[in-house]
Parts: C-alpha cells; sequence; structure tokens
C-alpha cells in the first residue's frame, strides 16, 4: 500500500464565539483540511487550527509548503512509516510546527484505518476513561466574562482559565469579578499571554492571589526563559509554560531549570499527536504537569481527546479540549451539527471528556459542510 494522493482543501469557518486572546488578536477561521490517500482507497484526514496573523503564515502560503510536503515525502510512500514520515516532514518545513499538526493528524488517521484500530491503541490504549475539563474565558468586559465562567461551571466545567490582558487594573478588575461570580471553591487561573515584563507580571500575580488563584500561563514574554524564571523567583503561585515551549529542546530547559510549574500543550502550535506525546514524556520525566488543549475543527478535537485518554496525568492542571464549542457554540458536544465532520468523536458531556471511536481518529468528512464552508478565492490543491 502507497499513498498516491494528497487533497489541501481550504475552508473559512467562522467563530460562532469571539475569540480574542490577551493581546487582542481576533482568531478568523481560515482553515486547511488535508486528505492522505492510498492507492488501495484509504483515506486519512487532518486539520489543526486557523492560519492567522500570529502563526506567521498565511493560508496561502501555508498551503504551498503543503503541496511541497505531499510532493517530496508523502508520495509514493507506505503510510505505516508514521515516525521516519513525520520526521522528514518536519525537516522539509523547519519549525512550522503548526502546518506538521496537519499531516500527523491525517497520517495516524490514516495508520489507525489501516490497521483497524483508534489512534489512542498506537499512543499506548486508555488511562484515562473520564476527563474533566477547563473552560478558557476570552476577553471582554469584566460582567460578560463572569457570565460566561458562571455558564460553564454551570454545565459540569471544573475550572476556569481566563485571559485577563495588558492593563493590569482592568486585568485585576476581570479577576474579582470572575471569582465573585464562580466563588471561592472553583480553580481560577489566568492567561497573560507574556505581554507582561517580570516585575509588572510578579505585582499583579500576588493581587490575584489575594482572591485565590490557581496558576498564571506566560506571566513573561515568550521565549524568554530567564524571565519566566525572574517571575518564578517572585511568587510562590504555580506558573504554567505554553508559548515559550516550542520543542524537546524547549522542554528539557524549561523542566532543567524548574522555570515552571506546568505546561500548555497546544496540540497544533506543538506540531501533533507525535510531537505532544513526546514533550508529555519529557515533561512526566521531570515530574510536571501540563495541559492538553485542541483548536480546530472536529478533526483536531478528535485528535486531542485520543492523546488526552491515552494519558495519565494529575488534574491539578485540567485539559482544555472543549475549544470546538468556540466554532460551534453550545455546552456539550451532542449539540454540534454544522461541523466538518459526520459526528463529534470525543463527547464531550456536564463537562467531561470521555474516550473517542475509531478506527483512526474515528471521524468521516462531511462533504456537504466542506461545500458549505468552501473559502472564497482560494482553490483546492490536489498533488498526485
Amino acid at each position: 500500500m502507497k499513498i498516491n494522493q494528497v487533497e489541501i482543501i481550504p475552508l473559512d469557518i467562522p467563530f460562532r464565539i469571539p475569540f480574542r486572546v490577551s493581546y487582542g488578536a481576533v482568531v478568523p477561521g481560515n482553515f486547511v483540511v488535508v486528505k492522505v490517500s492510498t492507492d488501495e482507497g484509504v483515506v486519512g484526514i487532518g486539520n489543526s487550527q486557523g492560519f492567522t496573523r500570529g502563526s506567521g503564515q498565511t493560508r496561502e502560503s501555508a498551503m504551498a509548503l503543503m503541496k511541497e510536503v505531499a510532493s517530496a515525502v508523502l508520495l509514493g510512500q507506505d503510510p505505516l512509516n508514521t515516525d521516519r514520515l513525520l520526521s522528514q516532514v518536519e525537516g522539509i518545513l523547519a519549525g512550522s510546527l503548526h502546518i506538521l499538526a496537519h499531516f500527523d493528524y491525517a497520517l495516524y488517521d490514516l495508520k489507525g484505518k489501516i490497521l483497524n484500530t483508534p489512534v489512542y491503541q498506537l499512543l499506548g490504549g486508555v488511562s484515562r476513561e473520564k476527563i474533566p475539563l477547563e473552560w478558557i474565558v476570552m476577553m471582554d468586559d469584566p460582567e460578560v466574562q463572569a457570565e460566561v465562567a458562571q455558564k460553564y461551571i454551570q454545565a459540569g466545567f471544573q475550572s476556569i482559565k481566563l485571559h485577563v490582558g495588558p492593563e493590569p487594573k482592568l486585568a485585576m478588575k476581570r479577576f474579582r469579578t470572575v471569582r465573585e461570580a464562580i466563588g471561592p471553591d472553583v480553580p481560577l487561573s489566568v492567561d497573560m499571554a507574556g505581554v507582561y515584563a517580570p516585575f509588572d507580571a510578579v505585582r499583579l500575580i500576588e493581587e490575584f492571589a489575594q482572591y485565590g488563584i490557581n496558576f498564571a500561563e506566560d506571566p513573561a514574554p515568550p521565549g524568554n526563559v530567564d524571565a519566566l524564571l525572574a517571575v518564578k523567583s517572585g511568587t510562590k503561585v504555580p506558573l504554567v509554560a505554553d508559548r515559550t515551549l516550542r520543542s524537546i529542546a524547549d522542554a528539557r530547559e524549561l523542566t532543567q531549570r524548574r522555570a515552571a510549574d506546568g505546561f500548555h500543550l497546544l496540540m497544533g502550535k506543538v506540531g501533533g499527536l507525535r510531537k505532544a506525546s513526546k514533550l508529555s514524556t519529557v515533561i512526566e520525566a521531570a515530574d510536571l504537569n501540563y495541559q492538553i488543549c485542541a483548536l480546530g475543527t472536529g478533526i483536531e478535537h478528535a485528535a486531542g481527546a485520543h492523546l488526552a485518554v491515552s494519558r495519565l496525568k494529575g488534574d491539578r492542571f485540567l485539559d482544555e479540549l472543549s475549544l470546538i464549542f468556540y466554532l460551534h457554540s453550545g455546552i456539550e458536544t451532542k449539540d454540534i451539527t454544522t461541523d466538518v465532520t459526520k459526528e463529534m468523536n470525543g463527547k464531550i458531556e456536564k463537562g467531561y471528556l470521555y474516550p473517542p471511536k475509531g478506527p483512526g481518529l474515528g471521524v468521516e468528512l462531511n462533504e456537504d459542510m466542506v461545500k458549505r464552508y468552501a473559502a472564497s478565492g482560494v482553490s483546492t490543491i490536489m498533488v498526485k
């Protein structure tokens, strides 16, 4: 069996819930779906988060790279050689891990379908049958954020992470308003998005601590481990690294220097299942914890669910595998009817994630929705 075709499909899928992070960006729905087919008719599909201003690439430039990868690495190859193929893809992409994730999901989906087994079995099997989830509250007026936090806690979500923004007084108001709304016992954390200098970050974190804070994510500029250590030396509040974690080398440095107490593995950002799995092993070896997060269509949601159930990890930092609701709204996956997948795989009910089905990622494209979301002015690329 050989790979004989790769299809690169651009889709415009708007977010029904505004996705505003602390540095002010609004993520549009500039998505790409990758279909990898074999000469025996088996098809794997992949999709990750959209291509935005903050991703470092336009969708068009990403698709051009995907075409290069498909022709240079994938065509004519045995799809079961997942690690070798993804290593070669990663070499061509030279750090474009966001693009890597698209091929990663498609190749794992393809391998699982060929072997007639769920992807979680390729990752070690089921370690968790019921996973409590955290909800991320994006930037908005404090009162609106408080209403959103209340809504998801009442729906069964176990904790809240709050984007607070770059203005300290308003950040404090946001935190205090949400804390008052959800009560003193619900774990409440902040994503500071790397917009603060270390001294200012410490001062603000200590103010949050008066109201009860679970952890602070990215309290220092991205990629600056010394700045992160400076914050860590000034507070006892646990710190989580996200934007400073890009590679195995980053994970090794951060864990060896004890610059963070936990890590945020955004699947599309770190490169998909293969890279997230390796990063989790490094983190676990250091006796530290992490969050698994996915931001894409039902394809990436399913991939995140497969990884999450395969990992035996503590609940100190809860996983964030509910961001599919930012695309479609709602509080449970049974209510989603407009995704590019025919059925949501990786059920979320009453704030908990349950094991997905297989084989592969266990998802199938809804061709009607693919047509509905077809990108205007951008053509599908077929590589044979």
